[in-house]
């Protein structure tokens, strides 16, 4: 990428496709969302690891559902509500298939790229090594945009699934 493309880019507008999980706002680039589903139920996949709630049937299509609450840590649903929920769906041309389950689905918000701020970018008292670690680890999250009452973390969409299948490698 020349200096022009890379001014190009920092100068764009990205509309992102909003939601919430855990009382956090986070978004994704909304040309990689392929849609939004309520009250969708999910089939649990049994063994599976805790990051996967299960697969769902969309006209037909069956998607693997992620929940990123588990790969951020956070307080997991209650188990009655688990199985049952929002799913943001994303296109083919993100990778396999999939979707993530949310708490609630917000608005799409106009963002400049150049106001989304990478939050390891302080790492320069890492060795090269230690911080391509991390990068490679926390792919999910590109960084964070302040908006006007909160910030918003930008997910890239995708590292979700590869992200998925590290950690169940991990585990095993």
């Amino acid at each position: 990428m020349n200096l022009d493309e890379t001014d190009a880019l920092m100068n764009s507008t990205l509309q992102m496709c909003t939601f919430r999980m855990a009382n956090r706002l986070f978004g994704v680039n909304i040309l990689d969302v392929k849609e939004v589903n309520e009250n969708t139920n999910v089939t649990p996949i049994y063994h599976a690891p805790s990051d996967i709630c299960g697969y769902i049937n969309i006209r037909g299509q069956i998607l693997l559902v992620v929940n990123l609450r588990e790969t951020f840590g956070f307080d997991q649903r209650h188990k009655a509500e688990a199985g049952h929920g929002k799913v943001v769906v994303f296109k083919p041309s993100v990778d396999e298939p999939f979707g993530i389950m949310v708490d609630e689905v917000c608005d799409v918000v106009s963002v400049e790229h150049s106001r989304i701020v990478d939050r390891r970018a302080g790492e320069s008292n890492a060795s090269d090594a230690v911080r391509e670690l991390r990068r490679a680890k926390d792919g999910i999250v590109m960084g964070v945009c302040p908006l006007d009452k909160e910030l918003l973390l930008v997910l890239n969409a995708r590292h979700i699934l590869g992200k998925q299948a590290v950690k169940s490698l991990d585990s095993k």
